[in-house]
């Protein structure tokens, strides 16, 4: 009976296979494994993933919820930068989310509680200029992309925490962003300043230095930009330039070596300080009266001690002040001005002068002539009749009020905190880094909390009257007028102070300052009482990964470490560094194919492939084919829609994750996409087989193996799954090289067919092929979760966990008994090491290393004479360790005949392989 039963279900099984479409023999809807030897249809895995995305949405919301409850293992914050809701993913913010989706699913198999949030960096210009162009407004649009993108992104597969949403619009957030401009503001770190400005003349508003290419032109509009003055809004971001660089030695920083040098070049070597000067101007009625004029010079002093000893102060031709306004008298190549700059500690006057010819330090706005230091700055005060003060004398300050008699680096202490004290720099700064200026000349941004009183001058917002809401509007004026200058009733007010009439100011903020914090906001989103809770970030931050594109690793990263170096000086944050590891993604290139000559761009199916070098069709023109940033004008944008559609969620995550570092430039090409869409096939015969001969055993008996060449196989397949998955999690926990991991996985999947196919009876088959699929999940959460269950149909193993889909299990762990690699340098050799199972690496201590290594000949001869001082062990559980030493000399002779000895066995190494290249060449 039980041999008709299988031979009913066999033939059940082929009429169902000729009855039915392929797409309708998925696993885990009919129970019927279907088999495909030339190819695996695309519509096999979208089926798949229709189904795992409705049945778990990659991970059910409910076992989420219990896992982190549950689980005491600690907490894993992974982050990827929120995106602009333009409407549409990008193949980059395919290859950002993919990569943050997978580890944020790998640390929860790892048992980790994992926040995963996503949110929206919704204000900026597009939205308003669209709204300019077809009447929609920006809210509407925005929202309206917003739903879009979230759409896509879960199609993607990605499973963010929703539930942490947020979107930069919103008035419950800005509302926050405002409060901590206000704080920033009196702490005295906000200020508004005339100021030569970058206008793109078709956006018709400010760009900050950084939206300017190299030639001058707009990175957005394609504009060349304008030099304008205005007056803007700053904030002083200079003022913790030493505290960032020395943020960058933070201890707690991981895999920052690259980030390190581009932070450290954009914030400058702060050997310098900065020294604030109030500006006043003749009054052209009065030969001797002076009038404050708004604004200050920031100076860079390398030594302010000098302070006293200032002649003159000068700037570059273009300056603000080089105008005939303030023109007064030319003596040489000097031009004198009617302003002057106020000493804030001795309150003389200083005379400012125009010239191009003083030898001004690279980056510096401004020259300090300090005539006792300099013959230049002398000549020049001789030559304007300038007061040429004498401050130094045997090396000690005079003339110069509480500092006289004090040595130079004792006056600098003194000096510098009177400065800081009086609000007027006094902190170390480097010379080419400036204030962030955010003054914005547009609507879609988040207002700036300040109103302007005619009687009490520069008045913030109460904190209580805070959100200050953008005014609803119904259409937009022409660009470069912002709405809200039209918005008469929303601008006037009355003065907080005074109670009299008053105007609101009506600038906006850089989106710059809304994704300066938006990390701590996600820990506490529907927090009404403050921007965040303490006790949660204190217990969350710092960000455990923090995901983004190469090219804000620059900008975004210096001011979002400038607020949390700010709000940690508040005592508001608990940490002053806010991400401790990141993974900064290299652009996804597309193929564009550039007609010489002529800088016009054509379609890959205008070109001519059929000789070498390729050539227009028609034209017979040469071409040029090259990988460049994917844009609409060079006609090599490729849609992420397009790809999903023709590949499915979970193949179009992995020809994303493959064959490319991250950090690495990723080049787009079909050409790279069999390799992935074999390996998928083959893994899917793997389970194939896996099923069939565990459902058909005599199937297997023509294949019987002796027990020695049983356990044979069942020791390779034990080899290869510890070393696989020990390399496999390395670099998902420490590189995050998620194509490396990829690279190892494949491995594995070619060792597990190498083996006799009735191997797929054996426990160790099944422990291998269970441990990579549980590896594959969080790469491909829904194909996994199929190749899960057709597997789960069959295990028989007590280890596994047949009652929890793959996106619930526990990441696979090395054995105990497998040998993980001690590694140890010395001095002029390649790194070595010892081999020691897993049960004794996880627990070493420095003692017990020393005594592994110690056992290895070259680390005996080469302490031949020397001592250990210090050991230092590195372990990495699982995985690896290290163990470095310092030591020191106790016998001279010995280490010189140890040092002769090894020049002569690296000699000798050198000779045999010459020797055996030689062999290896005749015998070819």
């Amino acid at each position: 009976m039980e041999r008709l039963a299988q031979i009913s279900q066999q033939w059940m099984t082929r009429r169902l296979a000729s009855a039915m479409p392929h797409y309708r023999l998925l696993f885990s809807k009919t129970g019927v494994w279907p088999n495909f030897e030339e190819e695996l249809p695309t519509e096999i895995k979208k089926e798949a993933e229709a189904y795992w995305k409705n049945k778990y949405n990659g991970l059910s919301h409910q076992s989420v919820k219990q896992c982190e409850a549950c689980n005491d293992k600690g907490k894993k914050y992974v982050l990827s930068m929120f995106p602009y809701p333009s409407g549409k993913l990008h193949m980059g913010h395919v290859r950002v989310y993919a990569t943050s989706d997978a580890m944020a699913r790998y640390y929860r198999l790892r048992g980790y509680k994992v926040i995963h949030p996503m949110g929206w960096d919704a204000f900026g210009l597009p939205a308003e200029n669209a709204a300019i162009d077809s009447g929609e407004m920006p809210e509407k649009w925005t929202l309206s992309n917003i739903q879009q993108m979230k759409d896509q992104l879960q199609e993607l597969g990605c499973r963010f925490d929703w539930d942490r949403e947020i979107a930069t619009c919103d008035p419950k957030y800005y509302r926050w962003t405002q409060a901590i401009f206000l704080l920033l503001f009196q702490a005295g770190l906000v200020y508004q300043e005339e100021a030569l400005v970058n206008w793109d003349p078709v956006d018709q508003t400010v760009l900050a230095n950084e939206q300017v290419d190299v030639n001058g032109y707009s990175w957005r509009s394609g504009a060349r930009v304008e030099k304008r003055f205005l007056k803007q809004w700053f904030i002083k971001t200079t003022r913790f330039s030493k505290s960032l660089v020395d943020g960058l030695s933070d201890p707690t920083l991981e895999n920052w070596s690259d980030i390190v040098k581009i932070q450290r070049h954009w914030i400058g070597d702060c050997v310098g300080y900065r020294v604030e000067m109030p500006v006043e101007q003749l009054d052209t009625c009065s030969k001797d009266t002076y009038v404050q004029e708004s604004g200050k010079l920031a100076l860079w002093m390398a030594q302010p001690e000098l302070i006293y000893g200032i002649s003159f102060i000068g700037v570059h031709s273009g300056h603000k002040y080089d105008s005939d306004s303030y023109k007064v008298q030319k003596h040489d190549k000097y031009q004198l001005l009617s302003v002057c700059a106020v000493c804030p500690i001795s309150q003389r006057r200083i005379p400012v002068i125009v010239c191009d010819d003083l030898p001004y330090i690279e980056d510096a706005e401004f020259y300090v002539g300090i005539p006792c230091m300099s013959s230049v700055d002398m000549s020049v005060a001789r030559t304007c009749n300038f007061e040429t003060p004498e401050v130094i004398e045997n090396g000690k300050l005079v003339n110069c009020g509480n500092l006289s008699g004090l040595m130079l680096d004792s006056a600098r202490t003194l000096v510098t905190k009177q400065l800081a004290e009086i609000g007027a720099g006094g902190f170390q700064a480097s010379v080419k880094l400036r204030d962030w200026l955010i003054s914005r000349q547009r609507y879609w941004g988040t207002p700036i909390p300040i109103i302007h009183c005619p009687d009490c001058g520069l008045v913030p917002v109460p904190e209580d009257q805070l959100p200050v809401e953008l005014p609803q509007i119904t259409s937009f004026p022409k660009r470069g007028i912002s709405p809200l200058k039209e918005a008469s009733e929303w601008r006037k007010c009355s003065c907080p102070r005074c109670g009299g009439e008053a105007e609101r100011e009506t600038d906006t903020m850089d989106t710059f300052v809304d994704s300066s914090w938006y990390f701590l906001r996600f820990l506490d989103p529907n927090n009404s009482k403050s921007p965040f809770c303490y006790n949660i970030q204190d217990t969350v931050m710092p960000v455990d990964l923090y995901v983004g594109g190469k090219e804000h690793a620059d900008l975004h990263l210096y001011f979002a470490r400038f607020m949390q170096h700010f709000l940690g000086s508040k005592g508001i944050v608990s940490h002053s560094e806010p991400f401790k590891r990141l993974i900064m993604m290299g652009m996804v290139m597309g193929q564009s194919y550039l007609v010489k000559g002529s800088g016009r761009y054509i379609t890959k199916d205008q070109v001519d492939f059929s000789v070498n070098p390729p050539v227009e069709l028609g034209s017979g023109a040469p071409i040029e084919v090259t990988y460049e940033k994917m844009s609409k004008s060079k006609l090599n944008g490729v849609d992420p829609q397009e790809v999903l559609q023709k590949y499915g969620t979970d193949t179009t995550r992995l020809l994303m994750l493959a064959n490319f570092a991250p950090s690495s430039q990723r080049n787009w090409s079909e050409e790279t996409f069999p390799g992935i869409l074999n390996w998928q096939k083959r893994l899917w015969l793997t389970v194939s087989d896996f099923i069939r001969i565990r459902k058909n055993k005599e199937e297997s008996n023509g294949m019987s193996l002796s027990s020695e060449e049983a356990q044979e196989h069942d020791k390779f397949l034990w080899e290869s799954r510890n070393r696989y998955l020990q390399s496999i999690t390395f670099h998902f926990e420490h590189t995050h090289q998620l194509s490396v991991a990829i690279s190892y996985m494949q491995g594995l999947t070619g060792n597990l067919r190498k083996v006799p196919r009735c191997c797929a009876l054996s426990e160790e088959f099944e422990l291998t092929l269970g441990a990579l699929i549980i590896m594959l999940a969080p790469l491909t959460p829904h194909f996994a979760s199929e190749l899960w269950a057709g597997y789960c149909s069959v295990a028989t193993s007590p280890h596994t966990k047949h009652d929890l889909p793959v996106v619930e299990q526990s990441w696979p762990e090395v054995d105990q008994d497998y040998s993980l690699s001690l590694k140890y340098s010395i001095p002029g050799k390649e790194t070595r090491e010892v081999k020691v199972a897993r049960k004794i690496l996880d627990h070493l201590t420095p003692d017990a290393a020393l005594d592994l290594i110690a056992a290895d000949d070259d680390f005996k001869d080469y302490m031949e004479g020397r001592s250990i001082i210090t050991t230092h062990l590195k372990v990495l559980p699982g995985m690896e360790a290290s163990v470095h030493f310092t030591y020191e000399v106790q016998d001279v002779a010995k280490v010189k005949a140890a040092f002769k000895k090894m020049k002569a066995e690296k000699k000798k190494q050198k000779m045999e392989k010459r020797l055996n290249k030689q062999l290896r060449k005749a015998e070819s």
